[in-house]
């Protein structure tokens, strides 16, 4: 019996990269990436010719997507760039793909208005930031698609990985390098280890999960926290590390320039109850990575 093929967009960056690795022993993984770089394919959302082409030469049972514009401030500030990435893209793979396609996308926290201690998947998304927007609307099509999908919905991705843009990698290279950082102390979430969304992806293909499903660690904590945090487990100098508030770190600045939910903060019960998904704590998680880094 043939493996199915999976299409994952965006294989190059911290997940995509880390779910290529994890499912190829199982499926027959189609890398694609806008870069180029390493055995990807080339795959651009904002082109509608890469897509046709690779979904017309490979017929992928399963798309994943995990090409995305992340960068909330970029988004807030160049809105047609983030649309056409973040929306028009979800589209056109749904419209050059066939309509028994498997499609999980990854979506985030940035849906909800951070009013709330934390989020189940039944709450009313309310983004107050552009890259949220972008989020949402792409559920919404998803959604309406009459697709086989998975949303998965988390936030504050991270990964061994130091040379991706994310912000255990800013927090562990500037601690590494001995550089004073400012880090808010009033956004709460609960961050999600790349490896652990990935295995997480791999037993819903496996059951054949579908809907909407939140993940990310069982605690919750500040970044400031989660700074704190990276610096005690690698044995950084946590005074390297100064608290600021989100009002202050706008000031100081200029290019913050896109709101932030205080509180986003995903629940994960549904996942962990019907799946019987491991949740895992921010410091296990990064006691995990550890030696790895090293």
């Amino acid at each position: 019996m043939s493996k199915k093929k999976i299409l994952i967009t965006g294989s190059t960056g911290q997940l995509g990269s880390y779910l290529t690795k994890i499912l190829s022993d199982n499926f027959s993984v189609i890398a694609t990436s806008k870069s180029k770089r390493g055995s990807s394919y080339y795959l651009d959302l904002n082109d509608r010719d890469s897509i046709a082409l690779s979904i017309n030469t490979w017929n992928p049972d399963i798309i994943i997507n995990c090409a995305a514009m992340t960068d909330v401030d970029l988004c807030q500030i160049n809105h047609t760039e983030a649309y056409n990435v973040n929306v028009k893209g979800v589209e056109n793979l749904i419209s050059y793909s066939v309509k028994d396609t498997f499609f999980i996308q990854f979506s985030s926290d940035y849906l909800f208005d951070g009013k709330s201690m934390s989020y189940s998947e039944d709450d009313l998304p309310n983004p107050i930031n552009y890259y949220g927007r972008t989020k949402l609307e792409a559920e919404n099509i998803l959604r309406g698609s009459r697709r086989r999908y998975l949303i998965i919905r988390t936030n504050v991705i991270y990964g061994e990985s130091l040379d991706h843009n994310s912000f255990f990698s800013w927090v562990y290279n500037s601690l590494l390098n001995k550089k004073l950082i400012y880090v808010v102390n009033d956004q709460y979430s609960n961050p999600a280890l790349n490896k652990n969304l990935s295995d997480l992806i791999f037993r819903c293909l496996l059951l054949n999960c579908e809907g909407i499903y939140n993940y990310g660690s069982s605690d919750t904590l500040s970044r400031y926290d989660f700074a704190i945090l990276i610096a005690k487990i690698f044995h950084f100098d946590h005074k390297l590390i100064t608290p600021i508030t989100t009002s202050e770190l706008k000031k100081k600045k200029p290019s913050y320039v896109a709101n932030r939910p205080k509180n986003s903060t995903l629940k994960t019960d549904l996942i962990r109850d019907m799946l019987s998904i491991p949740i895992f704590s921010t410091e296990y998680s990064l006691n995990s990575i550890k030696d790895r880094i090293k």
